[in-house]
């Protein structure tokens, strides 16, 4: 099936990689609301932007997009917008040949999963999430849509984290833990207990920093 890639900031050059190691679908081009058209990110061209995806469908012929871009919020936004405008395209799933997915593992559509992912037996995992190298995502764990998780990342068995929330490099929860939405836990920060809606929080314990706004961007 060909495809196209939406984004093309720091995530596009990992998904390449893994969309090409998958060998299951054919990059046409890359989607961008600011780079120049006609220039090259490994290999691949800049096409167009949103706003024109149904011209883009007629010339490319393509039938799916995955969306390359780490903010969570701007993901979600991004997925509204191409599907107000076309409504038919499928939204498949990148997932590196190494990642290790356990029995009974529920996974929604959008997914990008990393090099050496592990998500074990039972997990669920929403739609349009992010998985970064070498995150171990446990038993019977729920991850909301539009969420993220990062690099060196550990989750316990049972935790939940909610809608738009990202958890940060090296950062471990300890089990039956419920993140709550759009929430942003810090690097290396160990996570004991519940987080509430919408605040930042990091340290050994984890601690509430500060809240934050629907739509604030956590990647600067």
């Amino acid at each position: 099936m060909n495809i196209v890639l939406i984004g093309g900031g720091n995530q596009v050059v990992y998904t390449i990689d893994i969309i090409e190691k998958q060998g299951l679908f054919n990059i046409v081009g890359i989607i961008d609301s600011r780079l120049e058209i006609g220039s090259d990110i490994c290999g691949y061209k800049i096409i167009g932007r949103q706003e024109d995806i149904n011209q883009l469908i007629d010339i490319y012929n393509f039938k799916g997009c995955v969306i390359t871009i780490g903010d969570n919020w701007s993901r979600k936004c991004i997925f509204e917008q191409i599907s107000n405008l076309s409504p038919n395209l499928s939204w498949p799933n990148a997932i590196h040949p190494s990642v290790i997915i356990g029995k009974n593992v529920k996974l929604g559509i959008g997914i990008i999963a990393m090099a050496g992912v592990i998500v074990n037996v039972e997990a669920k995992l929403g739609d349009f999430t992010n998985y970064f190298t070498r995150c171990n995502i446990e038993h019977h764990c729920i991850i909301g849509d539009f969420s993220s998780v990062s690099a060196g990342v550990v989750l316990g068995g049972r935790v939940t984290i909610g809608k738009y929330s990202a958890i940060s490099l090296n950062a471990t929860v300890f089990d039956r833990v419920t993140i709550g939405e759009n929430s942003v836990i810090g690097s290396a920060s160990l996570v004991t207990k519940d987080i509430s809606n919408n605040v930042l929080v990091y340290g050994n314990p984890a601690r509430i920093i500060r809240e934050r706004k629907l739509g604030e961007k956590f990647l600067k």
